[in-house]
């Protein structure tokens, strides 16, 4: 028997995908979900700031953002490398934020003239623009500090767009290295990996929303071998877990025990050791 139909599964539960479905709602994502939504529902606030650990969740959590904002109140623009002169920032905001196509301008400022035209037509039918710029801690100095620019886009004294930069650890020491930019976040939140006591009930959501009735294949123990090998980063938990519940299905074991978590640590650790050639 194939490996879904071992587990009564419909689909693979630990995928590297952005998939909000499987998004675990942890009190630390839940926080920052809150924190973010209060950010562009003021729409005055300009600027906030997701920064996170490696593999913690941060763009699965920006999606289930865009996801929860009213369609109807806020267009959403994500750019997902954010690593670019300015100019070149300004082009991709252009062509997610218009529902129609420009009509030229190469410069800086002929963009951002058109961007303000964009806001503007925005604003008259009720709508906030949210920014979204992932992978923020790869942008270039002079790109961060001319971001400033798009924080001056007003209608009426209110602003009229709300820019989020998320990004690695880094991206923290690259804004405190800008006063203008670090003076005009409003909001600023770090994500952590999960706490212990979180793995397993994030092991068993993701095994239930890819179709498993109850979710409860992994023992305890194993759950609390997870915890240890991975401290509890997400992206270390879906690869140890997807590699140990690949292993239990090749020993035709009917649940996940901590034997095989092991076993999968200690063949990762072996080839982790393998000298680089």
């Amino acid at each position: 028997m194939e490996l879904l139909g071992h587990w009564k599964l419909r689909e693979r539960p630990f995928e590297a995908t952005w998939d909000t479905r499987f998004f675990f709602a942890s009190p630390e994502h839940e926080e920052a979900l809150s924190r973010l939504i209060y950010l562009v529902n003021e729409t005055s606030m300009n600027l906030g700031m997701l920064s996170g650990d490696i593999g913690c969740g941060k763009t699965l959590t920006r999606s289930v953002f865009a996801e929860r904002l009213d369609p109807q109140r806020f267009c959403v623009a994500t750019v997902e490398n954010s690593g670019f002169p300015f100019t070149d920032l300004l082009a991709a905001i252009l062509r997610r934020a218009e529902t129609v196509a420009g009509n030229g301008g190469q410069t800086k400022f002929a963009r951002c003239d058109r961007l303000q035209q964009c806001l503007e037509r925005m604003h008259a039918e009720g709508r906030h623009l949210v920014l979204l710029l992932d992978e923020a801690q790869d942008m270039p100095d002079n790109t961060l500090h001319e971001l400033r620019w798009l924080t001056n886009f007003n209608g009426g004294g209110r602003a009229l767009v709300t820019l989020v930069l998320i990004g690695q650890p880094e991206l923290r020491s690259l804004v405190a290295g800008d006063a203008a930019i670090n003076q005009r976040i409003s909001l600023r939140f770090h994500l952590r990996p999960l706490r212990r006591e979180d793995v397993e009930p994030y092991v068993r959501h993701r095994l239930r929303v890819a179709g498993h009735p109850t979710g409860e294949l992994f023992s305890a123990e194993a759950a609390d071998a997870l915890f240890e090998a991975t401290r509890a980063v997400p992206r270390e938990l879906n690869r140890l877990s997807k590699l140990a519940l690949e292993h239990a299905w090749l020993q035709e074991a009917h649940s996940v025990g901590v034997g095989s978590v092991e076993a999968v640590v200690r063949d990762l650790e072996k080839h982790q050791a393998l000298p680089v050639t």
